[in-house]
């Protein structure tokens, strides 16, 4: 009888928690999310194809909308592997491993489409001139309108699978702050099925709560709840099972045959110090093994950054070498003082090295910081958390502006040139930082510093401290070529948006 009070208690909550949900879209949400991204990637072509043939017209050739078909075929298959590699509808795909799919899958089908063009012995009548062009726009513009797609998704609240989290724990309650806070991978936490008894009213999930007896849980509870149908109780066709969180008979029980009803199960296990990339499972005997690849140590990687770093260097260096002459000028007729700022900073393996910066501060910079905090001590606080001031009292005129868009750090690619740093790393940091890391100060010591990072990327300024070591530790730990990609791109879309930089 007991067993069945304790199911009854829940099916009273399913009411509450699948009326509240049983909207439109979320009765079949991976097809409305999968059918928004196909149409974000069939604009993208088209767009891409667009600006391929008016390309063209710059350099005096006509409007040939007829070149526009061929396309087509690229457009169909690619959208075709898209789905095969799990783009649509990429729920829980990292932006990262989205750009990498992204990128290495149109790539794939251009060539291939290039080489039948050769084959079929057909050159003269195919366009390699706008297939190419094609191909180039179209790197750019598949992640950016897939992007802006979820961001108007998002805000008219047309995004997301709704998601059970089963045990609400520690981990637990980690995972429904990280994935509201990181609501463009879609998975919309709904319910929450909380055998602890702890959770707190919360007006957008559902909590169902099992009933504590003196000795516990009821010995029955695992198997009514199985009887009954977990994905019939909560409404929702996804969970993710917090392994730390949850009884060890309940997760025997979801382990083996029996996953409460669910389509699909996603496990979430405290496995923080191992990378997220590069993980290759292995089946031993039913038994779950998993291969790290840690690419820091792979020298065919490391040497590919280097060189990546050396090239983009080389050439951007020569392009905006006229650039940094006139801003050279430009602080020599703002305010009195050197043109360059060299700081000491701690590198790769612990080695200090001079990182170079256009100078943005008043010369006794470190006196006028002084004679500030002493006159304001309520702007201590501030600096002791982050090193940083809001409103500094030693940035000149027109250090305000080089500092808004990272100007003042040109000057660090000729550390990237010498092997000091590179263009994409953790943050360089003094020595009266290390305290701040702690444990973590060895891992930051394997790579060299960047002149931009994931700190950057992710609120620059606006980040405390704790945030900006997870972010470092994150990046050792998870580097990849494919993640400096994208800090890359998004370094120059947080740059321009002018967001954090003070």
């Amino acid at each position: 009888m007991e067993s069945h009070s304790e199911l009854r208690i829940l099916r009273m909550d399913k009411k509450n928690a699948v009326n509240s949900r049983l909207q439109f879209f979320d009765r079949q949400p991976r097809f409305w999310i999968s059918l928004m991204l196909l149409l974000a990637d069939v604009f993208s072509f088209s767009i891409a194809a667009f600006l391929a043939i008016a390309v063209r017209v710059l350099f005096n050739d006509i409007w040939r909308l007829n070149l526009f078909p061929q396309v087509v075929p690229v457009m169909l298959v690619s959208l075709v592997f898209f789905g095969l590699v799990g783009l649509y509808p990429s729920v829980g795909l990292s932006a990262v491993e989205e750009l990498r799919k992204l990128v290495s899958t149109t790539s794939m089908i251009v060539l291939a489409f290039a080489a039948l063009s050769f084959w079929v012995r057909n050159v003269e009548e195919y366009s390699r001139l706008t297939l190419g062009l094609t191909w180039i726009f179209s790197l750019g513009l598949l992640p950016l309108v897939r992007e802006l797609a979820r961001s108007l998704a998002i805000r008219f609240n047309f995004w997301g699978e709704p998601v059970a989290i089963i045990g609400y724990g520690k981990q637990g309650q980690w995972a429904l702050n990280f994935f509201r806070h990181n609501n463009k991978l879609g998975l919309r936490p709904v319910v929450i099925l909380d055998f602890n008894g702890t959770t707190h009213a919360d007006a957008e999930v559902q909590v169902l709560q099992p009933v504590h007896h003196k000795g516990g849980i009821i010995q029955s509870m695992d198997e009514a709840l199985f009887e009954a149908g977990l994905e019939q109780i909560t409404g929702v066709k996804t969970a993710l099972l917090i392994t730390s969180d949850v009884p060890a008979s309940f997760l025997n029980i979801m382990a083996g045959n029996k996953p409460g009803g669910f389509h699909r199960l996603i496990l979430i296990q405290n496995l923080e110090q191992i990378t997220s990339y590069g993980v290759t499972p292995f089946d031993f005997g039913g038994i779950l093994g998993l291969e790290i690849h840690h690419n820091l140590l792979n020298k065919s990687q490391k040497t590919l950054k280097r060189s990546v770093d050396i090239f983009l260097v080389v050439f951007g260096g020569i392009l905006i070498l006229p650039f940094l002459f006139l801003v050279a000028v430009l602080l020599k007729l703002d305010s009195r003082g050197t043109i360059f700022y060299g700081h000491s900073r701690i590198g790769k393996d612990g080695r200090r090295f001079k990182a170079w910066k256009f100078r943005t501060m008043v010369m006794d910079a470190d006196k006028k910081l002084k004679e500030y905090l002493d006159k304001n001590p309520e702007m201590r606080e501030e600096w002791k958390v982050s090193q940083k001031l809001r409103n500094d009292p030693r940035i000149t005129r027109l250090g305000k502006i080089l500092r808004r868009f990272s100007i003042d750090e040109f000057p660090q690619l000729w550390n990237v040139l010498v092997g000091e740093m590179s263009l994409i790393g953790p943050r360089p940091i003094v020595t009266d930082e290390i305290h701040h890391y702690g444990d973590l100060f060895d891992p930051y010591t394997w790579v060299r510093p960047g002149i931009t990072g994931l700190w950057q990327v992710s609120g620059r300024s606006d980040t405390t401290y704790h945030e900006r070591v997870s972010l470092d530790e994150y990046y050792v730990r998870n580097w990849s070529i494919w993640l400096d990609i994208y800090i890359l791109v998004r370094t120059v879309a947080i740059v321009l948006q002018r967001k954090g930089a003070y």
